[in-house]
């Protein structure tokens, strides 16, 4: 027999000679390293573990009828790929299905693609197990690959009976996954000390967008200790209004007078001790859980070179402009006597902050670069840690218009593999990833950050910025051992892009802030973010823009945890010389696509492979 043949056989004689055995409950449950809760009231938990081509999940359900689950590009129904099983008269059934069009419609899929492994149940639970191929050649099923996964779920009361199932109502809903994230140890040891570092009834004010900012004490440690897990303490029913939370260590000129009140940040009157708190140790942001450091790999505590304040941002998002909030949320650390080998770091790298990060409106691909260039990490590796330093996990970070984040990396100007990606952005979804493998930064080698936007539903520029419609292009990168660098950063020159607009002069000196502009007439006595606005943008001229920023010059920020610059940096800055960012073209998504060989779905326009599996079938059920 062919092998290509005897493969679907043998799929199709499992499926029809074992689902018995799983019904009558011959089978026992598979382990899954992956487990979340996809509802609000634990009832519908979602386990999974993956291998190079396949993906097998286990669902177990608070019903005795059917459960659901798909996935989805938006976090709706249309346009989803699905799958919907129970177990009905002691015999689990599954079936693929999708939602091919914009009304959400439930259509039975042609070819069967997810294969049930097991499926049972009890007085309350249903439990059913599939599997599938990460790339199952079907172009109505979803590709499985390392982007953010919107799961979509749903279970009813009854079985599906002949017809499609009955309409799920409210018991639906839809979370944002990385399914093919490594395992990871979470094993906390029963000797491990605890420290939460949170705020205390913060009142909100009424706007979209607030960061707010406390400096509190580190515990006072007579020997040096490791933080080797990090979880989040964010206020029930607070999920969607605290999106990210940064703790920023600080100078040791502070004292305990710093400790007294919490203020907003990036405000005209906040906390000059706020300044003194700039280099970024940890990083939390929405939808990510918990964070283990490697087994031997913890954050230093404890030691003279060890913060002995930290400042803790929190961003609250509250885009409904709700009145009454009172916020209590933050940080749980997770730390040991027991030390590890290595000390970690965070680099932040990407796009610099500033009103200078500009996106056209109308625009459904801009990307905007930021270097983390080759002359900041020769110099600071070189004198640091010249065997190079090993990044274990990435956090990507943009706001509302971002659609794709990736880190590309260059060795002496030859591109590497991507660093980390994500072709599926979920702003609300925004978790550290370990990597699959950990990568070696050497000396020569540089990085870019780059993020693509869709600003199709804006009409005015967006401007780089805290608020969650401005952007931000970020990376944070954790990276064994620690070295004396912070902010790894770039920001394209403002000239040449008000340039572009026609802009020939500003009033000098400059004293207000965005600065106001002298000449053309047209502009004239505007600030240079109203006369980006008022240019007359089209998508030819979005695109022209784009490639004109890729290629002007652009300031650069090289900055060691106390915030001074690394020498070659600090150099070119006081001289004011911005300089040229290296020639890349934007990455394509497909220099990087693995080829897939496909066949049709269970080889099934096979004549012999049809005729030989109803042969065996027959056989064998004659003789049992």
């Amino acid at each position: 027999m062919r092998l290509g043949c005897f493969l679907p056989c043998f799929w199709l004689l499992r499926g029809l000679l074992l689902c018995p055995a799983a019904a009558a409950g011959a089978w026992r449950r598979g382990t899954f390293p992956h487990h979340v809760v996809l509802d609000e009231n634990g009832k519908y938990h979602f386990r999974w573990k993956h291998d190079n081509t396949t993906i097998t999940f286990e669902v177990e359900v608070e019903t005795r009828g059917y459960v659901g689950l798909g996935f989805s590009p938006t976090g709706s129904m249309a346009q989803s790929d699905m799958v919907i099983g129970g177990v009905a008269n002691g015999r689990p059934y599954l079936k693929d299905y999708n939602t091919l069009n914009f009304a959400g419609k439930l259509n039975e899929d042609h070819h069967q693609d997810y294969r049930l492994e097991y499926g049972m149940e009890n007085n309350t639970h249903t439990i059913i197990a599939f599997s599938r191929n990460l790339h199952s050649c079907d172009k109505k099923d979803k590709i499985i690959t390392e982007n953010t996964v919107r799961v979509i779920w749903a279970y009813h009361p009854e079985d599906v009976k002949q017809d499609n199932p009955h309409y799920h109502e409210l018991n639906r809903g839809r979370k944002s996954l990385h399914l093919l994230n490594p395992v990871m140890d979470t094993f906390i040891p029963n000797d491990a000390l605890v420290f939460n570092i949170r705020h205390y009834n913060v009142s909100l004010p009424i706007k979209d967008t607030t960061y707010w900012c406390q400096i509190f004490k580190l515990p006072t440690l007579t020997k040096k200790h490791h933080v080797i897990r990090v979880e989040p303490i964010i206020q029930k029913g607070h999920e969607h209004l605290v999106h990210h939370i940064l703790l920023y260590q600080c100078h040791s000129i502070l004292n305990d007078s710093a400790l007294e009140v919490g203020h907003e940040c990036y405000n005209s009157n906040m906390p000059d001790d706020f300044f003194n708190c700039e280099s970024i140790i940890l990083a939390w942001a929405i939808g990510g859980k918990g964070f283990s450091y490697p087994p031997d790999v913890g954050l230093s505590l404890g030691t003279s070179a060890d913060p002995v304040y930290v400042m803790m941002e929190v961003h609250y998002d509250n885009t409904n402009y709700q009145e009454g909030y009172v916020d209590s949320s933050g940080l749980k650390l997770f730390y040991t006597p027991v030390l590890r080998k290595y000390d970690a770091g965070v680099i932040e790298t990407g796009v610099w902050v500033s009103l200078y990060h500009m996106i056209p409106p109308d625009m459904s691909r801009y990307i905007s670069q930021g270097h983390c260039t080759m002359e900041c990490l020769q110099e600071a590796l070189t004198q640091e840690k010249p065997s190079g330093i090993h990044v274990f996990a990435v956090l990507l970070h943009s706001h509302l218009a971002g659609q794709a984040l990736r880190i590309r990396h260059f060795r002496n100007d030859v591109e590497q593999p991507l660093l980390a990606h994500d072709d599926e952005f979920d702003f609300n979804f925004q978790e550290f990833r370990h990597l699959k493998e950990e990568r070696v930064l050497l000396p020569g080698d540089s990085l870019v950050t780059e993020c693509q936007y869709n600003t199709t539903s804006r009409s005015n520029m967006t401007w780089g910025g805290l608020s969650t419609r401005d952007e931000m292009c970020l990376s944070y990168l954790l990276y064994y051992p620690k070295i004396d660098l912070s902010r790894c950063e770039s920001l394209p020159e403002i000239v040449p892009q008000l340039g572009f607009i026609g802009v020939k002069e500003i009033y000098q000196p400059v004293m207000t802030w965005p600065f106001i502009i002298k000449s053309p007439k047209k502009y004239k006595d505007l600030s240079f973010t109203e006369a980006m606005n008022k240019f007359k943008w089209s998508k030819k001229k979005g695109r022209e823009f784009n490639k004109l920023v890729h290629g002007i010059e652009m300031n650069i920020r090289c900055a060691k945890h106390d915030q001074r610059e690394w020498q070659v940096l600090f150099l070119i800055q006081v001289h004011g010389i911005p300089i040229l960012p290296p020639s890349i073209q934007p990455w394509e998504p497909k220099s990087e696509m693995e080829p897939v060989t496909c066949r049709t779905t269970w080889q099934y326009s096979d004549p012999l492979c049809v005729f030989l599996s109803l042969t065996l079938y027959v056989i064998l059920t004659a003789g049992i």
